[in-house]
């Protein structure tokens, strides 16, 4: 039997677990260092623009998995998903872990870089064998348990760096060696499926590239992912300003933003059999706008944490619809190429989400930042619901 007739018997537990885990993974990169940085920022803070460089240990991973998603895209059509899978975990573990020791802001910044490289190639294969093992219901369930899993592992990965945080700032870089409990899975619960050795055997036509749907999805991606970016680069800031807040209750806000948006993916199965694609853009839009505009005209904690909260209803669903509908229609043996460019523009969305809203913040403020913000999402809104058939 081979692999792509025994595929739906090889989708159990722990390999579904697996899956799981190694998608928390592009979400513990960025996550677990989100409210250590502005003690980061004070540490090397006799450096000019610290306050800039410092938000670039988030951004920078991102660049990096821009810029070569594609390629890692392209390596695991042709060379498989597996191999490339556990050699990107090892390096995700060594440039994760290498913060707690590093002496100054520039190698942290390296660091962060090969964090990046890892993540591309961690993030296009976990999509890709998603589309690759499951099939219609089952893989917009899985999607959906996709999000809310990963949303969950940033409540847990926040919280626990905010706790560290407290501690000293190079603590939260240790959770990285949970990669390699990752790791160990890997080998022994991922299985090769049977697309690459039948691509060649179904070549895609050009003609049949449904490129407005592409193009829909990979500019929602890189704008949702703007906005969305901006919740863990800014918030911290916002709310330091705000009054006399410690890192832990930074990072306690920030989850309770994800879990929200957890409840939502682990639903979003039953949304999608709802609402077509339109639709759910059209909510998740809403959604943000709504807490982002909360966020620009409170002045107090508990109404920060108020928009965080609405806005994080929207953020829940917004990659399970993305990831669904791009897979969707994705030609098999190509999935992998199509998913390193879907994620070419979402974290070129979120690397650029700081240089971007630097010179608003800079004009005027964080809170009139997040304001604009949410005007633009409310328009975005209406476009998607208009679009809707």
């Amino acid at each position: 039997m081979n692999n792509v007739s025994s595929t739906k018997n090889n989708t159990g537990f722990l390999l579904k677990l697996t899956l799981l885990l190694t998608g928390s993974m592009t979400v513990l990169a960025g996550a677990v260092i989100v409210a250590a940085i502005p003690e980061i920022q004070e540490f090397f803070g006799d450096q000019e623009n610290a306050q800039f460089y410092s938000k670039l240990l988030l951004a920078v991973p991102a660049l990096f998995i821009a810029v070569l998603a594609p390629f890692a895209g392209h390596i695991i059509d042709r060379f498989g998903r597996k191999t490339p899978l556990i050699i990107s975990l090892i390096l995700y573990a060594v440039a994760g872990t290498s913060g707690f020791y590093l002496p100054d802001i520039v190698s942290l910044l390296i660091s962060r870089a090969m964090l990046g490289v890892a993540v591309a190639g961690i993030m296009t294969v976990n999509t890709t064998l998603i589309g690759d093992y499951f099939k219609g219901i089952e893989r917009s369930k899985f999607m959906g348990w996709q999000g809310a899993f990963m949303a969950f592992g940033g409540v847990i990965f926040i919280s626990i760096g905010g706790v560290l945080a407290d501690i000293s700032w190079r603590m939260p870089f240790l959770v990285y060696t949970f990669s390699l409990i990752v790791l160990g899975l890997t080998f022994f619960y991922i299985y090769e499926p049977g697309i690459i050795k039948n691509r060649y055997e179904h070549p895609v036509r050009k003609t049949k590239i449904r490129r407005k749907k592409y193009i829909i999805v990979y500019a929602t991606a890189f704008i949702g992912m703007i906005f969305l970016f901006m919740i863990p680069t800014q918030i911290p800031f916002l709310l330091s300003n705000t009054g006399n807040i410690s890192n832990s209750f930074i990072g306690y806000s920030i989850s309770i933003a994800i879990l929200a948006g957890a409840i939502l993916s682990v639903n979003y199965g039953k949304i999608r059999l709802k609402f077509n694609f339109y639709q759910i853009y059209s909510i998740i839009f809403c959604l943000m706008g709504a807490g982002f505009l909360i966020i620009s005209l409170s002045h107090t904690f508990a109404v920060t944490l108020a928009g965080l909260i609405i806005a994080g209803f929207g953020t829940g669903l917004l990659m399970p619809n993305t990831n669904l509908w791009l897979i969707s229609f994705a030609p098999p043996g190509n999935r992998g190429r199509l998913v390193g460019i879907l994620n070419l523009f979402v974290y070129s969305g979120q690397f650029l989400s700081p240089v971007l809203v630097y010179p608003l913040i800079k004009w005027q403020s964080i809170h009139f930042t997040f304001g604009v913000g949410g005007i633009v999402m409310l328009l975005l809104s209406i476009f998607f619901l208009l679009s809707s058939k």
